[in-house]
């Protein structure tokens, strides 16, 4: 790991150029910045000029990635003299990352991966965490303490904006959002300290990942990374299915409930006993749910109770589900209501049936006319298609039907009230 020179106190060329007023001054410009955005009318602009595209020998080519694959050669071209092995590579694990992140959140939206308003949040904070390091790195701060304090920043920070608001019109909560901007931050602190760090250093770290004192976690600069890790995506899946605000306390708590799940499996099974024990569960988990799925892999939903459907032999707690016209699934936000933007989604999977489960009481499913069939014109097979709204239990029974005739159904099932 590099470290600089700690900088004494007051040394710096002029109060304008100091590190600190820079990260404090870029902290409240991301707050402030979606609100001038809004007020502007710069969110249309940015989604307008996102989808701008231009025809080449019969192609429509996007010219926002064109742009960015420019600019980026454009970069590696001036600043070569600066690039090794470890900075490249942390380059490509920062894109994957942009990438896996992308897979989680706003799956109703269907937006491109290059959408300025999908990559807006892991930028801006990557950005941040480029702020906090600049400020904290010369002052001698260990790479372990740089890593906390801007993971936990990046999440107060941005738990404050979502909070704000829940008092302002035309804004509302997203805990997801909250989950984009940490895992932006912990995306630039990867970058940072893989692109930073000497190829021995970054070795020496990789050997000792489980640590034998709960205390050296902290401590370790490898290890925190990997915690953190597991932590943030844990906070994207949760968050991206939970995004009304009355779930976000539930997602808080099932993030935190399998990270420490989680963390006990990684830290003891560095222990021979616990090790085996937990393997040996595993192995029975597997063989149970493999057994069940080879069972009733020919059925479609076997059980459905409140907070419980069994489908395929799978069991499905609590989180809403989408199944798909090819019997595959996914779990998706959990909705009451559904948006014009979550309409469209449907519709675009081509489908002649959509069968909407509204819960065990009848409480979601919002947002279509209140009936119990109807038709809608589908633009994207441009003939009509079906809607029909029914409580879980009934819609279930319903889309079991509808499979064993063989018709084409998508069924978005609430899986709770």
């Amino acid at each position: 790991m590099q470290t600089t020179r700690p900088l004494k106190p007051g040394v710096n060329s002029g109060w304008i150029h100091s590190t600190r007023l820079h990260a404090v001054m870029y902290s409240m410009l991301l707050v402030v910045t979606p609100f001038i955005l809004l007020q502007n009318f710069l969110v249309e602009i940015i989604a307008k000029v996102s989808g701008t595209t231009v025809e080449l020998a019969g192609f429509e080519i996007p010219v926002l990635p064109c742009i960015a694959f420019i600019l980026l050669v454009a970069c590696l071209i001036i600043f070569r003299s600066y690039l090794t092995k470890l900075r490249l590579l942390a380059g490509v694990i920062a894109i994957l990352m942009f990438g896996l992140a992308q897979q989680f959140t706003d799956y109703y939206f269907d937006h491109n991966f290059y959408d300025l308003q999908q990559n807006w949040h892991y930028i801006a904070y990557c950005i941040f965490a480029f702020m906090v390091y600049r400020d904290l790195a010369p002052r001698g701060r260990p790479m372990a303490k740089i890593i906390l304090i801007t993971f936990f920043a990046a999440l107060l920070f941005s738990s404050f904006d979502e909070t704000f608001q829940l008092y302002m019109s035309g804004r509302v909560f997203d805990i997801s959002d909250i989950a984009k901007d940490v895992w932006g931050a912990l995306t630039g602190i990867v970058l940072l300290y893989i692109g930073r760090s000497r190829s021995n250093t970054l070795k020496a770290d990789m050997k000792r990942i489980r640590q034998p004192k709960l205390r050296a976690y902290l401590k370790t600069p490898f290890s925190l990374l990997i915690l953190l890790f597991v932590l943030a995506i844990l906070f994207l899946f949760f968050s991206s299915l939970l995004t009304d605000f009355p779930y976000w306390y539930i997602a808080v708590l099932f993030t935190l409930g399998s990270f420490a799940v989680f963390f006990i499996l990684f830290h003891f099974s560095q222990f021979k006993l616990a090790k085996y024990s937990f393997l040996t569960i595993f192995i029975i988990i597997m063989l149970v749910q493999s057994y069940f799925f080879v069972k009733h892999r020919s059925d479609n939903i076997v059980y459905n109770r409140y907070g419980l459907t069994v489908y395929k032999g799978i069991p499905i707690v609590f989180f809403d589900v989408m199944i798909f016209s090819d019997g595959t699934f996914r779990l998706v936000d959990k909705k009451h209501y559904f948006y014009r933007r979550d309409r469209a989604f449907f519709v675009r999977q081509k489908t002649d049936i959509i069968i909407i489960g509204t819960g065990t009481y009848g409480k979601g499913g919002r947002g279509y006319a209140d009936k119990i069939s109807q038709f809608i014109y589908n633009p994207y097979t441009n003939r009509g298609t079906q809607v029909v709204i029914m409580k879980t239990p009934e819609a279930c029974q319903y889309f079991n039907r509808l499979k064993r005739e063989q018709k084409n159904v998508l069924f978005i099932l609430h899986n709770t009230c």
